[in-house]
Parts: structure tokens; C-alpha cells; sequence
């Protein structure tokens, strides 16, 4: 499926009861104004909100001078850096190894973002920032369209009951793109034993 952000600035429209398209997303039409000033924020916000297959991907972590960062964290041994285009940080491993490993993030007063982990060589599962709305797949467009609509609702056709039927709509979607994202393959790696000892 190939999506646009003129197509989910639409249907999102269509929602609110909306139904004249804007033609394209580069247009000056005060509708598209209103919803692309929202869009960002919605799409980093439905990314996060689920562990969602399409966006998720590893990452080797570049490793920090932990002289310089852990002074006042005695629990962890090792800093490293996060990845810019981390939206949620979900798994953490040994390199070589698919053992969890705990970790927390934090941000250090230098204002950089940072994890830290007992794991030597780490490896970060995490829910990457997509902008290119090709590869989204479609409950992720029609869950992006709704949570849009529950934003500007009042802004694009002054009604906050139409936003918040929006976001009723929104998180049922969530519901069943957990189902739809266990249909693309099963995780025999981990056993729940491991999961919860490593991530308590």
C-alpha cells in the first residue's frame, strides 16, 4: 500500500465529516495548514504507541565515556548514545547474545539523551522515526488518520465530540493492530521466563 500525506490529511477530513479533498500536500489551503501542524507530533506519538513490525529495526550502540556520565548512576557500568532517530527504545541485548538486558534512559545535563545498561557491546531494538509514508503499512495510516482527526478536531470543524469519538476510534485501532503485528511472525527466541527475569 502506498500512502501520502495528502491521503491521511484526507481521510482524517472524511472523519470530521469533511468530505472536499485537498489535492495535494504542498497545498495553501487553510485545512492542510491546520492538520500539517499537528502532523509531526501525531505521527511520532502513534509510533511510540505501539511496537509496530514496520518500523522496528537494531542498531550497534556507540559507547560513552562513562568516566564523564555515570558519576551519580552506581547501578549501571556502561553509557551509550541514543540513536537520533530512536522514538522508543524497546529491547536491549549483548551483542551476539539475544539475553535482555535491563537499561534506562536518561538525559545528561549536556542535554544529550543517553542509555545506560550493564550490557558490554549493546544492541538496541527500538521503533524507528519514519517520514516517508510509503512504508507505512495501513493500520498504522488509519490509526495515524484518527489520532490526527482527534487533534484538530476543534480547529478544522470546531467540535471536540468529534475529536474525542477520534481517539475512541484511534485506540481500537491500537487494539487490533496488535493482532494484525502477531500475524507477521511468532518470537520462539525468547521464552517468558527469560523475558520477565531480565526485564524486572
Amino acid at each position: 500500500m502506498v500512502t501520502s500525506k495528502a491521503q491521511i490529511f484526507n481521510i482524517a477530513l472524511n472523519i470530521l465529516g469533511v468530505s472536499v479533498p485537498i489535492e495535494k500536500a504542498d497545498s495553501t489551503d487553510n485545512r492542510y495548514i491546520l492538520l500539517n501542524n499537528y502532523y509531526e507530533l501525531a505521527r511520532d506519538y502513534v509510533l511510540k504507541d505501539f511496537d509496530w513490525n514496520f518500523a522496528s529495526t537494531f542498531k550497534d550502540l556507540s559507547l560513552i565515556d562513562k568516566d564523564n556520565t555515570l558519576s551519580n548512576v552506581s547501578n549501571y557500568e556502561f553509557c551509550y548514545s541514543y540513536p537520533n532517530n530512536c522514538i522508543c527504545a524497546r529491547d536491549l541485548f549483548i551483542k551476539g547474545s539475544y539475553i535482555l538486558n535491563k537499561f534506562c534512559v536518561h538525559c545528561l545535563e549536556s542535554n544529550e539523551k543517553v542509555i545506560f545498561t550493564n550490557a558490554p557491546e549493546a544492541v538496541l531494538r527500538f521503533t524507528r522515526r519514519i517520514s516517508n509514508e510509503n512504508y507505512y503499512s495501513p493500520e498504522f495510516s488509519m490509526a495515524l488518520a484518527y489520532y490526527l482527526a482527534s487533534l484538530t478536531s476543534n480547529v478544522v470543524v470546531g467540535s471536540i465530540q468529534k475529536g474525542e469519538l477520534a481517539y475512541q476510534k484511534y485506540t481500537q485501532l491500537i487494539r487490533h493492530a496488535k493482532l494484525l503485528n502477531a500475524q507477521e511472525g511468532a518470537d520462539n527466541i525468547y521464552s517468558d521466563n527469560t523475558y520477565l527475569d531480565t526485564r524486572g
